[in-house]
């Protein structure tokens, strides 16, 4: 019952992070009635219209790169911020209808960084960069979009006219995105994780740009929400599937 009384308290809007002082709501994200605040919902469900604004925008050729229509997607991110978009890259596109190839730089291994942008040699005027940080200052994903725009640059190329952001609200990154003149910028509040992201910005957007429906996707989600949020933990597959952890383990 304690467990069940904490995540419920957890969705209600209570401190859970209290080094940093926030909230944790990623189930928000699915199911955006459930949010604390009003403010909190509306801003979820215009970033919904948003992220589908956007990426009808960039499949009807209305928004494209300095050398035609987006072919590919270059995702720079650590963790959570590139973990989620491989998820849906690997498990939700079916190889005849995908036509946007996905690139990322998830790591600092220079290696890495030189064989993905290598890939991308002359494409990187039909290449969708979207940089994702929370905090917009993770220096592992800030190397990666400096190694980016020196690319761009060798190019020929604007790396402006070929980026959008996903951070916080008013974040050195979001900041610099504005300024510099970034195609966009999407939001990434500070009581979604990095590592339960998927269903942010972070999931949302290159999801959209597939071409997947993303309100499908979460009715699914909301859908397990409500499964795993029983309060009879033989009737709860994650309740189930601690206890099991539990017992393997001898607690």
């Amino acid at each position: 019952n304690l467990a069940f009384e904490s995540m419920e308290a957890l969705e209600n809007g209570a401190i859970a992070n209290p080094d940093e002082n926030r909230m944790v709501g990623h189930y928000w994200l699915r199911t955006s009635q459930l949010a604390p605040e009003k403010e909190i919902q509306k801003g979820i469900e215009s970033n919904l219209e948003h992220i589908q604004e956007f990426s009808a925008a960039v499949r009807t050729s209305n928004i494209t790169g300095e050398s035609g229509n987006f072919r590919n997607i270059l995702i720079i991110g650590i963790g959570g911020s590139a973990l989620g978009p491989q998820l849906i890259n690997d498990a939700l596109i079916h190889p005849e209808y995908e036509n946007i190839q996905f690139y990322f730089l998830d790591n600092t291994d220079p290696d890495g960084i030189d064989l993905t942008l290598a890939r991308l040699k002359n494409q990187l005027g039909n290449t969708l960069v979207i940089v994702i940080s929370k905090s917009g200052s993770t220096v592992e994903t800030r190397n990666g979009m400096e190694e980016a725009k020196y690319a761009y640059r060798e190019a020929g190329l604007d790396f402006n006219k070929h980026a959008v952001a996903v951070t916080h609200p008013g974040s050195a990154l979001d900041q610099q995105a504005k300024a510099s003149g970034w195609i966009d910028r999407f939001p990434l509040w500070d009581w979604v994780g990095g590592r339960t992201s998927l269903f942010s910005s972070v999931g949302l957007l290159p999801a959209a740009l597939l071409n997947i429906d993303i309100m499908e996707m979460r009715k699914g989600a909301a859908a397990m929400d409500d499964v795993t949020r029983i309060k009879d933990s033989m009737k709860n597959p994650a309740a189930l599937l601690a206890l099991m952890w539990y017992f393997a383990t001898d607690g």
